[in-house]
């Protein structure tokens, strides 16, 4: 039987009646008699005489029969979402890992004046994990760390104007991997120390189609094959040298009969430290020893004299035929041995 707040009853097994005013308990509620007085009673001593106005279609707001509970609705399993490093930004024709660390200054016509932004660029379809470090004297400090993905690039940090001068070891350790693939790949390392004269040369800083403007890249990946090619052309190159003999850092010594002299015009080669020195100076001291051994080599009677300027963008070299021409016109100048020297060095014949 269902009860409900407002219904008359009477009583079974007592003489009077009342209306049901709230409920106690499953078993138990309150009902207002005839004379005004609140009486407990149990639900199984009352009989309904007049039932209250029915709400919500047939049911009363409050009754004392027990409800079914909804059951609760049915969850949905959501399907998981594609993982960060699904293979996206795909581009034909670039399967091969090349990661780059490239240097973009603030101020492409003079590099040095402004800050230079540090960027790692992941230039294939492989995804990147990294670290970025800078080696101290006694361990590494990681400037970052995080993921790459395909084909886009991550800011690094700064080179501001002032630590040019004193720049520090940077270092990558990085993996890169597909969502598939048929081996799994190595984790790599390499450190790059980048000396301060490179921020000088104009050469240095090519015109980039990833950032359409001015930089410096350094190739982190190497490709495998042209990795071994440069050891092989590096163990040539030993080998060569080891049938020579040993340049000194000093001044060379010249003989009377000597057929053959060799001045290596490097900057490395000619001071300890050149790291505070403009370009204009570095040459001037390349020129004055220059100078100084050309006129040594005609006093003494050498032969031939070759001076090893590199090739770098030709300015040394350039200047140094210039003099040649001007106040040494009477003596030959040639390049020297390609297989020697390639086309870094240009010699001069002072006696047939």
């Amino acid at each position: 039987m269902i009860l409900r707040i407002g219904d008359k009853v009477r009583f079974l097994n007592e003489v009077g009646g009342g209306r049901i005013t709230s409920v106690v308990s499953k078993d138990v509620v309150n009902v207002e008699t005839d004379d005004g007085f609140e009486v407990p009673t149990m639900i199984n001593n009352l009989i309904v005489v007049n039932a209250a106005e029915v709400y919500e279609s047939g049911r009363s707001r409050n009754t004392i029969a027990e409800t079914k509970p909804e059951p609760a609705p049915e969850k949905k399993i959501a399907k998981p979402a594609d993982p960060w490093f699904s293979d996206k930004n795909q581009i034909t024709g670039k399967d091969e890992p090349q990661h780059l660390f490239v240097l973009v200054p603030d101020i492409p016509s003079n590099p040095t004046s402004g800050n230079i932004a540090m960027y790692l660029v992941n230039n294939c379809n492989d995804t990147l994990l990294f670290r970025f470090t800078q080696k101290t004297k006694y361990n590494y400090e990681t400037v970052t760390a995080g993921s790459v993905s395909p084909n886009s690039k991550v800011h690094l940090g700064l080179i501001k104007p002032e630590m040019i001068a004193d720049l520090p070891v940077y270092c990558f350790q990085w993996l890169n991997f597909r969502k598939r693939s048929k081996e799994l790949e190595s984790f790599r390392q390499k450190e790059i120390t980048l000396s301060a004269v490179k921020f000088y040369k104009p050469n240095s800083f090519v015109i980039s189609r990833i950032f359409k403007v001015p930089v410096m890249a350094i190739q982190l990946h190497e490709n495998p094959l042209k990795a071994e090619l440069e050891k092989l052309s590096e163990r040539d190159f030993q080998q060569a040298v080891a049938h020579k003999e040993p340049k000194k850092r000093e001044s060379a010594i010249v003989l009377p009969d000597t057929e053959l002299v060799e001045i290596d015009l490097h900057i490395h080669e000619l001071l300890d430290d050149f790291n505070k020195l403009t370009n204009t100076e570095m040459l001037t001291v390349q020129m004055d020893k220059f100078h100084q051994e050309l006129a040594k080599a005609i006093s003494s009677g050498v032969k031939k004299i070759v001076f090893i300027h590199g090739v770098g963008n030709g300015t040394l070299k350039n200047e140094l035929r210039r003099e040649l021409q001007r106040k040494y016109s009477k003596y030959t100048t040639q390049d020297a041995s390609f297989r020697e020297y390639g086309y870094g060095a240009t010699m001069v014949i002072l006696r047939k």
